[in-house]
């Protein structure tokens, strides 16, 4: 009986640990690592853009939250203590959408096929897992994620368009 009450509370501990994966506590050591990277150097761009698009896509939700002020889900007994900011967007969908999205492009850049298709995958895989355990964990609502992730898309999409832009009209 005891073994399977444990057995029941492993999906919120898998969705607690997996929940940091979207944290700036952990993403934004993560950026800063691979800018410090030693290939770094010869690849800025690349080894700026996660922190860049982490760092747009934590401005870009928190003045969304400011400005529609969603509560929070209404739950009795939560598994997490309760953000103090708002819901709408959710903010850790949006930065692991932003940071491994990023990842994930200069994994296609940097790798042959196969090694690149593995790291894209587990990015994506990441980014929905970020996404489900906000919902699990009962602090966000679905459409908080969704919109949480389609800002750390767009984020990533739109700093690699820029700086495409920008190369190409430099002489």
């Amino acid at each position: 009986s005891r073994i399977f009450s444990y057995l029941d509370k492993l999906p919120d501990f898998f969705f607690l640990a997996v929940t940091w994966l979207g944290s700036l506590h952990l993403l934004l050591p993560a950026a800063l690592a691979v800018a410090a990277l030693p290939v770094a150097g010869s690849h800025r761009f690349e080894a700026l853009l996660p922190g860049v698009s982490l760092g747009l896509s934590a401005l870009l939700t928190h003045a969304l939250k400011l400005l529609v002020r969603r509560p929070r889900p209404q739950v009795d007994q939560l598994l997490v203590t309760l953000p103090a900011d708002w819901s709408f967007p959710s903010a850790h969908t949006a930065q692991a959408a932003a940071f491994f999205l990023a990842v994930a492009l200069i994994a296609r850049r940097r790798l042959p096929t196969g090694p690149a298709v593995a790291a894209i995958s587990v990015a994506l895989c990441i980014v929905v897992l970020v996404g489900w355990s906000r919902v699990h964990l009962q602090v966000h609502y679905l459409s908080d994620v969704l919109a949480g992730g389609l800002i750390g898309i767009l984020v990533a999409l739109g700093v690699v368009v820029t700086h495409g832009r920008r190369s190409h009209s430099t002489p």
